[in-house]
This record gives structure tokens, C-alpha cells and sequence, in this order.
């Protein structure tokens, strides 16, 4: 294995690249008391005539990821000083109480960042000094360049996250969008930056759309713009309430009731930590970052919670009022991109005996016309009385096939689907009805915004 691996990546520098052995240097693991040193990698890079320097655990072995697993020595490959590959070999497993073993089946995992190969095959120390990305920094603020490739790098991201149909909210892979966006604004607001999004924005489409289906730039504006205007009017409520927490304030405060009023401001408001610091720091107030730090661990593990609440499917309870509703569910979403369109997908769920609800990307508000639509797609698929099928597979089987997987959420190697007829197919953990025969009729009760971008649908079959 490593002999193929490393000959096929010399293979790609030498051949490929046009790079001369002159340039290229690697690193190897030089072993310690736990593992052996990795003399085989050495011994096949010398016979390629490359340099190799021995280097210790912290720089050449990788894993595991966690308390246990696979984990190895690895190889790493430099183009004049600078890392641009990196193998590891994964030949050992690290159990719990600390103590290595070979594999019987070893693997391998190898990346290359293919923006760090380019700037050094440029001969540039930086990846923004490469094109396009040092034109567009410029297009932000070239006397502010440090502030200037973070909002150049965020915008970039916030652009595919939009693709994606993600939007701004506070729990999971939305907030991440949040976050990104607010960093944005703060720092403009605080360097006075005036980022002319629309073309910068066009500029990341025209350079990727190409390769990559991307949403009009026009669509990822109006997503920044209206979080921009929510979080200027959080910013301002929560400096008000600084503000006035600062004024009643008789004496020194201690260092943890600031550092409990700044996360009170960042949990509640947004308030970036980065403002809440320099404010503070003004005041000639402490501020303890362990403390920051432990209040943060806490906010996680209960975001997370509710996370695994959320991807449990929805269900008050397993009662059959609630199992048709769950079924219903399923056909509602397979209904909605039938009128809306294969981009939308399901955001959140809630599912009881009285009633289902369904929260899934969307602009704007439905018209009556598409409502009662969706109403009659599936009130004709319960009348058709269709077969509801579960199968077990293996996810890639399942997502080949064309199941719909929910973005964002994690599934095991092995997942249940569930199909209705040729309509509906879906990763789920149901249960659902045999037949959609058994609903009765579907009606629409209520359709409303939920979060930006997302709509709301509450329904039920009787």
C-alpha cells in the first residue's frame, strides 16, 4: 500500500505537475515508545532520490479522532518549504486504555489542498496572492486587507451555503450561516468597510457557477440583507441593555459578572465576542475567557440535545392518530416539490395525533393556487391507495437509489427507507401506515414563515 501510494503521488508532482525533484522535500514518522518509526516510507522516497527528515508524533501521526480507533504514521510532501499533500497510513488501532495494534486491514487516507498547490506551484507564499482571490480582497478594501480576505472568505461560503438552501436561524447548519453573515457586518461596522456585496457576490458566481450550480447572486443578497437588518436591530437592543446595565452598576464588577452579562449578550442578542472584548476592554472592565469558554461548552451540549430531539423524526408519540399524520408527512413534502420544485427540502418536523407540521426552504409565501394544489396531489395519492414499502440498506445504496436524506443530519452505515409507491422515498425511521388508503383526507390548515427562507405548513388527515 504505501509503496502504490507514495509512487503514484510522486507520479502526479513529477509527471503531472512538472515539479523537479530539487523542490520537493517529505517527512516521515521517526517512531517513539508507543509505535515504530515508519522506515518503510522512508527507504521507498529515498530510492525516489527525494530528501526525507524524520519528524516526531505531533507532526507525523495522525489520530485517532477521538479516545479510540484506526489511527497512523503519515508522510507529508513539500514543494519549496511549503506542505502541499499529506498521506497517512492507517496501520494501527489505539484502544482506551492507551495501547496501539496492528490492523489486519490497514487504509489509507490522503488529501492535497488543491488552493495551497496552486499559490506554490505560482511561487506565492499565500493563497490570496492567486487569481481570483486577490482581486476580489481588492475589491473589498486594500488598505484593510486582513479584514478584507476574511469577508472575501465568508462570502465565498455564504454564497454555496444559499445554494444549498440553507438560511439563516439559530440551531445547526442555519446558525453556521448566521454567523458567517453577522461576522461580516461586525466587521464592517467596526472598520467602517463598505463591501459592495452584488459584485463581489457576482464575481464568486461567474467564477464557479460553471462548475457548480449556484443561485443567482440577487437571491444571496436579499438573504444577507434581511439578516443584516435583524441583527443591526439586535445589535442595537443589546447595547441598550449594556449600556443600562453599565450605568446601574455602583462599583467595580466582578470579573465573572461580566463575563456572565457578555454571554447572556451573545446568547441572546448575537453580540459578536470579538465587539463584546474591544467594549469591555474600553471600560477597563476583566473579561475570563475560561469562563466565556465554559458557558459556551454548556450552550453547545444543549443546542446539540435538542439537535438529536429534532432528527428523531418529530413523533409526540407512536399512537395511531400520529402514525397516519407521519405518513401524510411524507407525502406533503413529495407534493410541495412537485409544485414548487426539487430544491425544496425539509427544514423541521413536528408530528402528533392532531395535527403534522412541516418546516422546508421557500422565498415566499405559497399562493392559494399552489396550496390547494399540493392539497389535491395528495388527497389523489391516499385515494389511490399506495403501498407504503420499508427496505434496509446501506446509505449509499439509499441515496443512489434516490432517496431523500435530510442536509445536515448523520446516519448510520445502515438506514431504513421508506417508499410510497413511485411518489415518495425517503430515510426514515418511521413507522408508518401499510397503505395510504388508511389516511382519510388530507386538508392544509395553515401555511406561514418560520425563519428566513423557511416556511411553515400545518396539516392534518381526518
Amino acid at each position: 500500500m504505501k509503496e502504490t501510494a507514495i509512487k503514484e503521488a510522486w507520479n502526479f508532482i513529477d509527471k503531472k505537475l512538472g515539479v523537479v525533484k530539487e523542490r520537493v522535500s517529505t517527512t516521515v514518522f521517526k517512531g517513539d515508545k508507543l509505535t515504530s518509526a515508519d522506515t518503510e516510507s522512508e527507504g521507498i522516497w529515498q530510492a525516489l532520490g527525494i530528501e526525507v527528515k524524520k519528524m516526531g508524533r505531533a507532526d507525523n501521526f495522525w489520530g485517532p479522532t477521538g479516545d479510540e480507533g484506526p489511527c497512523g504514521p503519515t508522510s507529508e510532501i513539500y514543494i519549496d518549504g511549503i506542505e502541499v499533500w499529506n498521506l497517512v497510513f492507517n496501520e494501527y488501532y489505539k484502544n482506551r486504555d492507551g495501547k496501539f495494534a496492528k490492523l489486519s486491514s490497514v487504509g489509507l487516507d490522503t488529501g492535497s489542498g488543491l488552493e495551497r498547490l496552486a499559490a506554490t506551484l505560482q511561487s506565492h507564499r499565500s493563497v490570496w496572492n492567486i487569481s481570483p482571490f486577490a482581486s476580489w480582497v481588492e475589491m473589498v478594501d486594500p488598505s484593510r486587507e486582513y479584514e478584507s480576505k476574511i469577508i472575501v472568505d465568508h462570502l465565498r461560503a455564504i454564497m454555496f451555503l444559499v445554494s444549498e438552501g440553507i438560511r439563516p436561524a439559530n440551531k445547526g447548519r442555519d446558525y453556521i450561516l448566521r454567523r458567517l453573515i453577522r461576522k461580516i457586518v461586525f466587521l464592517e461596522r467596526r472598520t467602517s468597510i463598505r463591501t459592495d456585496l452584488a459584485k463581489i457576490l457576482g464575481e464568486i458566481y461567474a467564477y464557479y457557477s460553471p462548475l457548480y450550480p449556484l443561485v443567482n447572486t440577487e437571491k444571496v443578497v436579499r438573504v444577507f440583507a434581511d439578516e443584516r437588518a435583524q441583527f443591526e436591530k439586535n445589535l442595537a437592543r443589546a447595547i441598550g441593555h449594556l449600556d443600562r446595565w453599565v450605568i446601574s452598576q455602583t462599583g467595580f464588577p466582578s470579573s465573572e459578572k461580566i463575563t456572565k452579562l457578555a454571554f447572556y449578550l451573545f446568547e441572546s442578542f448575537g453580540f459578536p465576542k470579538e465587539l463584546l472584548l474591544e467594549h469591555l476592554t474600553d471600560l477597563g472592565w476583566e473579561f475570563d475567557d475560561d469562563l466565556f469558554a465554559q458557558l459556551f461548552v454548556a450552550h453547545q451540549e444543549t443546542s446539540r440535545q435538542s439537535l438529536e430531539g429534532l432528527f428523531k423524526g418529530g413523533l409526540a408519540d407512536h399512537e395511531a392518530p400520529t402514525i397516519k399524520h407521519h405518513t401524510a408527512h411524507h407525502l406533503l413534502l413529495a407534493a410541495l416539490r412537485e409544485v414548487l420544485g426539487p430544491t425544496v427540502g425539509q427544514k423541521g418536523s413536528n408530528v402528533t395525533k392532531e395535527r403534522l407540521r412541516l418546516d422546508f426552504n421557500f422565498e415566499r409565501k405559497l399562493t392559494d393556487e399552489e396550496l390547494k394544489k399540493v392539497e389535491k396531489i395528495v388527497n389523489e395519492k391516499i385515494k389511490a391507495d399506495l403501498p407504503v414499502v420499508r427496505q434496509e440498506m446501506s446509505k449509499d445504496e439509499a441515496l443512489k437509489s434516490g432517496a431523500l436524506a435530510e442536509f445536515g443530519q448523520k446516519y448510520g452505515e445502515s438506514v431504513t427507507v421508506y417508499s410510497i409507491g413511485d411518489f415518495s422515498k425517503e430515510l426514515c425511521g418511521g413507522p408508518h401506515v401499510k397503505n395510504t388508503g388508511e389516511l382519510g383526507k388530507f386538508e392544509i390548515l395553515k401555511e406561514e414563515a418560520s425563519a428566513q427562507g423557511v416556511r411553515r405548513l400545518k396539516a392534518r388527515v381526518v
